[in-house]
């Protein structure tokens, strides 16, 4: 037990045998305390550890305790020759130990908040692809081995916040990962082009994560195109909407499609035609799992929803001169026009969804009509809306009454009124002629009868329906060109064979 000599010469005797064991108490209860907080968080945030371990503050309090629990065993031996490393460690480190104790814990619990740390990897995220705009770490990813591990690094942030999104209940925390996942993506495309060609080489730990171990043989092409890392976010994205599919998330399944458009948005500005057609791509693969899904639970919600994201894709493309991708886009439309229409005959529930399908093509064309596109295009574009209603009139139960007063007839009509108001009468007459096949052979009374019930109801039409929908209440039958109705109507009578 030594003494210890003070300022006057005095000297007291000090027992300091208690210092080990107040100090391994303190550590015990921190770590016992840290190791409950963490198994905890990890039920909700799966790698919690890997957040944790890489947080410099933790690591720095953590390793504070421990080298100061080891001083108080090494000074035991050294009172005699050092005793002021004894009062050091007793009246300083042990009471700013203790005093840092509850903050410290505070912090870890609101550090493994779901949203706390979504943000912290997000941020991280950012952090690392703004980073890549640097000079000096361009010519450091020169090196392949450096590649590999940054390549490793952007997709161990994605993989951690893919795992979070399955894991967590709240949509809150949900939305915030596809939001901040399809941030990530503008963010990157916005450095890409800075980086050096090898950059794009697929490493070993691109080519063996999940998302592309079933690619193999797109390895070429994805290298070519230097797009792995979009593929990989895209992927998420979609596995994303798919999740949100299944658990009926109606509206963070229609976020998935806004935030869709808005990296769309970042693609325009590049003007990378390969990442415009995987964007393309992407919207088709959701269309069709929102299509299975809806035909599986009768439920047409989110192909309602889907089809008003997938048509602002296509008016992007259009306002961005993209013609082979609108066309190639409308036909998809038509397409999963045609497989709902089948669908609808059985299942009521879609049956609505092939007019919605119709009305976005109709917004389309006026767009591509105001924006004076050539006309051949607009021709070939108008043929495909006009196809949309073929499988009605060959459907077995199928009458002229029930084709020509049908919601995709009326939406014909309705572009037929804006074509007379731009008095485009070429494009106007292709669609009346379409419509009057419909009372080819019909009694003249009966199909002037026809023609007053369709221009009736388009007269009638509000701008709002009387119920809310996730896009408001706008009503897809109304037109502003009313005006234009009697022109319409005349032009059909004239089509009736008397």
């Amino acid at each position: 037990m030594p003494f210890i000599t003070l300022p006057i010469g005095q000297s007291v005797l000090m027992d300091m045998s208690f210092a080990p064991e107040t100090w391994l108490g303190v550590v015990s209860m921190i770590i016992g305390t840290l190791v409950v907080i963490i198994t905890i968080a990890s039920q909700v945030v799966p790698r919690m550890i890997d957040v944790y371990m890489n947080d410099w503050r933790s690591l720095l309090y953590a390793w504070f305790l421990v080298l100061s629990a080891l001083h108080a065993i090494i000074i035991q031996k050294l009172m005699e020759i050092r005793p002021s490393s004894g009062l050091y460690n007793t009246f300083v480190l042990l009471p700013l130990s203790l005093i840092l104790a509850f903050p410290y814990i505070y912090y870890i619990l609101a550090m493994t908040k779901p949203s706390t740390i979504i943000r912290k990897i997000y941020n991280e995220n950012i952090a690392l692809l703004q980073s890549l705009a640097s000079p000096n770490l361009r010519r450091w990813l020169r090196l392949r081995e450096n590649t590999s591990l940054t390549q490793e690094e952007l997709f161990r942030y994605l993989n951690q916040l893919d795992n979070i999104l399955f894991f967590v209940t709240f949509k809150e925390l949900q939305a915030q990962i596809i939001i901040n996942i399809c941030s990530i993506i503008r963010e990157y495309l916005r450095v890409k082009e800075l980086l050096h060609p090898d950059f794009f080489k697929m490493s070993l730990q691109v080519a063996t994560d999940i998302s592309f171990q079933t690619l193999e043989v797109q390895f070429k092409e994805i290298e070519d195109t230097q797009t792995f890392y979009e593929l990989k976010c895209l992927r998420i994205l979609g596995d994303a909407y798919n999740k949100c599919l299944y658990e009926n998330a109606f509206d963070l399944a229609s976020l998935c499609g806004s935030e869709l458009n808005l990296v769309a948005e970042s693609v325009m500005e590049l003007g990378d035609d390969v990442l415009m057609e995987y964007m393309l791509v992407r919207f088709n693969t959701m269309m069709r799992s929102a299509f299975k899904h809806g035909v599986s639970n009768l439920e047409a919600r989110n192909l309602y929803n889907l089809a008003f994201h997938y048509s602002t894709y296509i008016k992007q493309l259009a306002l961005n001169d993209r013609k082979e991708l609108v066309k190639k886009a409308m036909r998809y439309l038509k397409m999963y026009g045609s497989e709902i229409f089948r669908n609808s005959q059985t299942q009521q529930t879609l049956a609505f969804i092939n007019d919605v399908f119709t009305f976005e093509m109709k917004e389309v064309l006026i767009l591509i009509s105001e924006l004076g596109w050539e006309r051949d295009t607009q021709r070939q574009l108008l043929c495909e809306l006009l196809e949309m209603d073929d499988l009605l009139v060959k459907a077995p139960n199928a009458t002229s009454d029930t084709v020509f007063t049908s919601g995709v007839r009326t939406l014909q009509a309705g572009l037929a009124l804006f074509y007379i108001f731009q008095q485009d009468y070429e494009l106007a007459a292709m669609v009346v002629d379409d419509i009057s096949d419909d009372i080819v052979g019909v009694d003249p009374m009966k199909a002037a009868g026809m023609v007053d019930v369709i221009c009736k109801r388009i007269e009638s039409a509000e701008p709002t329906f009387w119920e809310d929908t996730d896009r408001g209440n706008n009503n897809i039958y109304y037109t502003p060109h009313k005006a234009q109705i009697q022109e319409l109507q005349f032009m059909l009578l004239e089509k009736i064979e008397i």
